[in-house]
């Protein structure tokens, strides 16, 4: 039996390299290069540049558009998993998981905190307000100028410290 074109194949035709290799690019997204996602997924190679060769043929839509199909279908669904900013979320949860190995629940922690700023569940709001005078209407003007004037008011009851000059005869 021929076989078939790469062209005609289908998603649920990929070899078990091919899926693998695949599902490990995904999974490290950005962390990892096609050719070190080729060799985990077991390709070998002979020569220095094999494996870079390999994973280039495999992410061809020329020559593996079923390959590519796949890998586009991953990667849409960890977008949407995850949104636009799948490779920091991805190294964050990778660097959570990591610190947990490790029983450093302080990193784990920040990991999670950083990761929901990311998301947006955690917003840092600072308001700084200036309160000069040309931000005030009429109205404020007047109210805060007859409070100063009520405290300088109070202020007449304070007895005078101020030493007196002694005139010396």
């Amino acid at each position: 039996m021929p076989k078939k074109a790469n062209i005609l194949k289908t998603v649920h035709e990929l070899t078990p390299k091919q899926r693998k290799f695949v599902d490990t690019l995904v999974a490290n997204w950005g962390a990892i290069s096609k050719s070190k996602a080729a060799e985990e997924a077991g390709y070998k190679s002979k020569t220095k540049n094999g494996l870079s060769e390999m994973a280039s043929r495999l992410t061809n839509p020329n020559l593996n558009p079923h390959v590519v199909r796949y890998l586009e279908k991953k990667l849409a669904q960890e977008e949407a998993k995850y949104g636009n900013k799948l490779r920091s979320f991805k190294r964050l949860e990778k660097f959570g998981d990591l610190a947990v190995d490790k029983n450093q629940f302080a990193a784990a922690i920040n990991s999670e905190f950083r990761l929901g700023q990311l998301a947006g569940m955690y917003v840092d709001r600072k308001e700084v307000t200036h309160n000069m005078l040309e931000g005030m209407s009429r109205e404020q003007l007047e109210k805060r100028l007859s409070e100063l004037e009520q405290k300088i008011g109070d202020a007449k009851n304070i007895i005078d410290v101020t030493p007196e000059e002694i005139v010396e005869e």
